[in-house]
């Protein structure tokens, strides 16, 4: 087996060394520009009070009462309700506008149909308060 080997001037290296540099750090700086945007949109949703929760319920223990999970709620974001939970009502926490809709929250129509339960941060923000949903719902958000 021969071994082939390739010399060459370095100075004949050097333009084509320096493009593929250069192509490398552009695509290096669009990849951390488009991580930095994405990073960017996330950062402007934010969380609401501590107290601020929205729970469902997708299952009923063995004496048939529905055991409700709670999670924490971002302003503006929408959170799908699993098929499970859509007809079981919601229990709300803390202040806010909580929006319950019957619409997908992946399409423009989250308004069709929606309801709202409004808590004032000037009520008594520590309990939960139940809301029956007139209909199956499929997404929430909050406004805080």
């Amino acid at each position: 087996s021969k071994s082939v080997f390739l010399f060459c001037r370095p100075s004949a290296l050097a333009p084509a060394a320096m493009k593929l540099a250069n192509s490398a750090i552009a695509v290096l700086l669009a990849s951390l520009a488009l991580a930095d945007a994405s990073l960017l949109g996330r950062a402007g949703m934010q969380g609401c009070g501590p107290q601020t929760k929205v729970c469902l319920a997708g299952f009923k223990n063995a004496a048939g009462d529905l055991q409700f999970e709670c999670k924490a709620a971002v302003d503006g974001e929408k959170v799908t309700i699993k098929p499970s939970e859509g007809g079981n009502g919601a229990k709300v926490c803390g202040p806010g506008n909580f929006h319950f809709s019957p619409m997908q929250c992946g399409g423009d129509k989250f308004d069709y149909k929606k309801t709202t339960t409004s808590v004032d941060a000037s009520q008594s923000t520590t309990g939960c308060q139940e809301v029956n949903f007139p209909y199956s719902m499929s997404c929430y958000s909050v406004s805080c």
